[in-house]
């Protein structure tokens, strides 16, 4: 189980620094509003689906 967290939690730092990196890029062309919305959409809709996909798997809904 230890050994199944720390796959989860390199995975999610490989997948959160460039979308961070972007984001900010984004933010610094536009605004910081336009920025927070993309992080807001690049980095909560994919973890809202994967704990989705989770609780429909298993059961709990």
């Amino acid at each position: 189980m230890g050994a199944g967290f720390l796959v989860v939690f390199v995975l999610l730092f490989l997948y959160l620094t460039p979308m961070t990196f972007l984001c900010v890029k984004i933010a610094d062309r536009n605004s910081w509003q336009l920025g927070l919305v993309f992080a807001s959409a690049l980095i909560f809709l994919p973890a809202a689906l994967i704990a989705g996909w989770i609780l429909v798997g298993t059961g709990v809904l």
